[in-house]
């Protein structure tokens, strides 16, 4: 099953850097160039992992933070956030919505190295999350059978 992956970047040539990246390790990619249409596509789309900008028009990085975390799916796909936003009053108010990681644009090719490991990692964690999902709900079928 290849992991799906919404990249959330208004700007073209780093939207594109992070997809040719994704394809060659043989992720299924999904786009958008804001945050509305990312919400859109996690509701119609099964999205394991979101890389997101935080400056993008109609709805930026942080409206999509806050939006994001009313929805279901908040706790169950991690956010890598990958952003010229440097300073630590965005660093701070990203870091409320609990995301997964944080980098620092440009993706120069160092960048990219690290954005992958990220994304390796937030998926690691996703699939964790998923199977103690699946444990925990089993457990509570064997004990409603136990009374």
């Amino acid at each position: 099953m290849n992991n799906t992956i919404l990249v959330t970047d208004d700007n073209m040539l780093d939207n594109a850097i992070i997809r040719n990246y994704l394809y060659s390790e043989r992720y299924s990619i999904v786009s958008a160039v804001n945050g509305r249409e990312a919400l859109d596509l996690i509701e119609s789309r099964n999205v394991d992992l979101i890389v997101l900008d935080l400056v993008m028009p109609v709805m930026d990085g942080y409206e999509f933070l806050k939006e994001f975390s009313k929805t279901l799916y908040y706790k169950e796909i991690p956010v890598i956030v990958a952003t010229n936003a440097d300073d630590p009053e965005n660093i701070r108010k990203t870091l409320e919505y609990e995301i997964f990681d944080y980098i620092i644009k440009p993706l120069d090719n160092i960048n990219k190295l690290i954005i992958a490991n990220k994304i390796k990692s937030g998926l690691k964690y996703r699939n964790t999350l998923l199977e103690l999902k699946k444990a925990t709900k089993l457990i509570d079928q064997l004990s409603s059978n136990q009374h």
